[in-house]
């Protein structure tokens, strides 16, 4: 199928704008992109009048957990997951990327994953369900880890897998690539949202960690780390990961350092601010809540520090049990208003910049001629408001791989 979007102002993604634009999608991809006249429209397909709207690269939600509660019931977010069956799960994990789709979000990148994520990935790339591109990642933890602290011990079957020592730990890395992830992701700090245990705990040795990640990489894999405290932020980059997650205990000489090593942080302001604002409302227990006002007292400031830093910021929400799914463009608000930067620069962390961080750039993340035709219509411009792309009934059309799966008034000529 052919599009050619014309008339409205097109924001490549990598910080590029074109007053009265056109793009033109052919055969799922973006075939050419440009100032009107400078570019043919084409005569093929279907010509959708895009004057008064932003045409833009479709947006990144680089942090989310896709197998969570996507319900209108009541709901416990401790319990789903362990009461729940995992077909009904994955019900749900549909529900969510479709939603996520909506959001005018064309990629999602999971992180805390394994053969039901793969699963959705497929179906999604296959056409079977319409929703974004799904990059899954495999979790290994420690026992007593943050992933594992998520469940009682009572649990024998554990929802989380863990590995312990540097030989099942690479054991655990290539079980994951057999099964099929885009990515590897642990922890190196205690959590906010597990039971138990402490922001400032260790997770894994640093012998463990580069069993990790010299697997994940020997095998073409990314590494991905939650990391809070500062210690585990250090362990982190020390390692050569490729991303780190959260950051919120970092400081002027480990920005420094991420800046230096090209690593790229993911904030997830967006679960940080939920928690203190409506955690407590939302079931979310005394003790995690109590992690949760700590650990937002300084993620900001820390964030800050990263992006005057030169560090590269990419955009997640953390959406998952503890922050229901359709939040997604929050964290480019969130980046704008108590980060600094610009709309722009949001746009691109939520578009080029993530593509970079997820190894998609050669894939999606822009408008160029080549890359997939994933492509976010919004009846306004972001620049000049940025919560626009919040409102998602000013999501006129978004489309993943020059299928159109949402559109709200797009006007043809």
């Amino acid at each position: 199928m052919t599009y050619t979007l014309s008339g409205g102002t097109v924001l490549d993604g990598r910080g590029g704008r074109i007053p009265q634009g056109t793009v033109v999608l052919r055969d799922g991809r973006i075939a050419a992109v440009g100032a009107a006249g400078q570019v043919p429209e084409s005569l093929e397909g279907e010509r959708l009048d895009t004057t008064g709207r932003t045409v833009m690269p479709g947006l990144f939600d680089a942090h989310v957990h896709v197998l969570s509660h996507s319900g209108a019931r009541p709901y416990s977010p401790r319990t789903w997951p362990v009461t729940t069956f995992a077909e009904e799960q994955l019900l749900h994990a549909a529900a969510n990327a479709h939603l996520a789709l909506e959001c005018g979000v064309t990629t999602l990148r999971d992180m805390a994953g394994g053969r039901a994520e793969v699963a959705l990935k497929h179906a999604l790339d296959d056409g079977v369900l319409p929703g974004p591109r799904l990059v899954t990642s495999g979790f290994i933890g420690m026992t007593g880890g943050h992933g594992d602290m998520f469940f009682p011990p009572s649990l024998t079957r554990r929802p989380f897998p863990v590995a312990d020592g540097p030989d099942a730990c690479r054991a655990a890395v290539r079980a994951h690539v057999r099964d099929g992830v885009d990515l590897i992701k642990i922890c190196t700090s205690g959590g906010v949202l597990s039971l138990g245990d402490a922001v400032a705990w260790r997770n894994y040795t640093d012998a463990e960690v580069a069993a990790i990640v010299d697997e994940a990489h020997a095998l073409g894999r990314r590494v991905a780390v939650h990391a809070h405290s500062r210690a585990g932020i250090a362990q982190a980059l020390a390692a050569g990961v490729d991303t780190i997650e959260h950051g919120t205990e970092l400081d002027e000489e480990l920005a420094a350092g991420l800046a230096a090593a090209g690593c790229y942080l993911c904030p997830t302001l967006t679960i940080s601010a939920y928690l203190v604002r409506e955690g407590a409302s939302h079931g979310i227990e005394a003790e995690a809540l109590e992690k949760a006002r700590a650990a937002h007292a300084r993620h900001r400031d820390a964030i800050r520090l990263a992006w005057r830093a030169g560090v590269k910021l990419f955009a997640g929400t953390d959406s998952c049990n503890a922050m229901p799914f359709g939040q997604h463009t929050s964290e480019l608000a969130a980046l704008v208003e108590d980060v600094g930067l610009s709309p722009m620069e949001a746009v691109v962390a939520a578009t080029s910049r993530a593509a970079e961080a997820c190894g998609l750039a050669d894939r999606t993340g822009a408008l160029q001629a080549g890359l997939a035709a994933d492509v976010l219509v919004v009846d306004g411009d972001p620049l000049a408001d940025i919560r626009v792309l919040e409102d998602r009934s000013r999501i006129a059309g978004v489309f993943r791989d020059g299928r159109l799966l949402v559109e709200r008034g797009l006007r043809r000529r």
